[in-house]
């Protein structure tokens, strides 16, 4: 049994899917990736709207119609043109902001889709080992289920005493609450795993297929210079760093007042009036100065943002790394020792022995434990091996890691 679950080569149903499967449906049908593409949207409508002028030519007619002293009437109208013109480079500062605004979109909507990849992929190792720990408990409870009634037997035809069946009953009791703990946990794994797909709910899964994990896989030189150029939020927060520098330019760009021209033909009175004016806005009550020092603040918070995300990152790598190398180190260690010891002939034998009179019920049942709990905690490294692999490749941001780190 867990040579088998070592070398994970269960086949799935057709309507199931292998973790290879299970990340790119993640990746690219995700409804939270709709979220992040519609962000995208919103920051190319904001770009459009900011690349164009800020000032619309404004048109006025004005008609008039009057009663001179002389007597009399006249009829009078006044046509008056009126643009306002930006100063200090606004509309380049706002399209600028406007335009790093919308590639840190695409780092956030790739970032999406990078976590939701990865998420699918330790939900996915979380349901394969789910199943196989509840197949395991199954498998425990059937088997002292019947070493209980074959006891119960036996006490019939005065082979035993009433110790032996206490001890086979408490035996199958206590494995009967395990089975129903582990199939707790592998219908919460199945759930976890359809949101993870982005999926409402489906049929239960059975016999997951995980590929097998290779021990001795690679890594990549420079893991922290890779995570640093690699990692999409690392790009945004760049970005975001960048948009913010452009919104405090625009900011005292924007404390120089922009003039207005206007151009006014009309008649009055019988005569023709032609006017050229230009205006300037004065300053007097709202010079805009606590917007400006607000953008000084906002990319002074965004770059000690980035600043700290670096310095988290380097332990995270750290972190991920030394992680990685002590769960390979186990896998390693189970794959070697812990194989042959958890034959599933191994409980069989000690059933054989305990017929022939070899070995004594007690015997029987804290061997069956032993082994079977055995065969858990090398299901539990082989887990924690996945999840160190994941991990690494979540923190490096290459989920492609978790596929190449695997014999196919």
């Amino acid at each position: 049994m867990t040579a088998g679950m070592l070398a994970c080569l269960s086949p799935w149903h057709a309507y199931a899917m292998t973790l290879v499967e299970a990340m790119d449906a993640a990746s690219k049908q995700h409804p939270e990736l709709r979220i992040s593409e519609q962000n995208v949207e919103v920051a190319r409508g904001q770009l459009t709207e900011q690349s164009a002028y800020a000032y619309n030519p404004e048109l006025s007619l004005e008609p008039q119609r009057r009663r001179l002293n002389g007597g009399g009437t006249s009829n009078d109208y006044y046509i008056g043109l009126s643009q306002g013109i930006e100063l200090g480079g606004k509309r380049g500062y706002r399209e600028q902001s406007a335009q790093q605004g919308l590639h840190a979109a695409h780092s956030e909507n790739e970032l999406n889709r990078q976590q939701l990849s990865v998420g699918a992929a330790r939900a996915f190792v979380a349901l394969f080992f789910s199943k196989q720990l509840f197949d395991l408990r199954n498998k425990q409870s059937m088997m002292l289920q019947q070493l209980s009634q074959a006891i119960n037997r036996q006490m019939e035809a005065g082979e035993v005493n009433q110790l032996d069946v206490n001890l086979a009953r408490a035996a199958f009791t206590s494995a009967l609450r395990a089975k129903m703990g582990a199939k707790h946990s592998f219908t919460l794994s199945q759930a976890q795993y359809y949101m993870a797909l982005g999926e409402p709910g489906g049929e239960e899964l059975a016999n997951p297929e995980l590929p097998r994990l290779l021990v001795d896989w690679k890594l990549p030189e420079n893991p922290f210079d890779i995570a640093l150029q690699s990692r999409p939020d690392f790009a945004a927060l760049r970005l975001r760093l960048a948009q913010s520098n452009a919104k405090t330019d625009l900011a005292k760009a924007e404390r120089i007042p922009d003039p207005t021209l206007s151009i006014m033909a009309g008649r009055e009175a019988g005569e023709k009036l032609i006017k050229v004016a230009i205006s300037f806005p004065i300053p007097l009550f709202n010079s805009h100065k606590g917007a400006y020092k607000r953008a000084v603040a906002k990319a002074s918070q965004a770059k000690t943002r980035l600043e700290w995300s670096e310095k988290k990152l380097r332990l995270e790598v750290q972190a991920a790394l030394y992680n990685h190398k002590s769960a390979m180190q186990a896998v390693t260690s189970a794959y070697q020792t812990e194989g042959p010891r958890l034959s599933p002939d191994s409980i069989r034998l000690a059933q054989t022995a305990f017929n022939a009179g070899e070995m004594d019920l007690e015997e029987l049942v804290i061997h069956a434990n032993q082994a079977l709990e055995a065969q858990v905690t090398a299901m539990e490294i082989m887990k924690q091996g996945w999840l160190a692999r994941i991990r690494l490749a979540e923190v490096l941001g290459h989920p492609e890691y978790i596929l190449e780190g695997i014999q196919k």
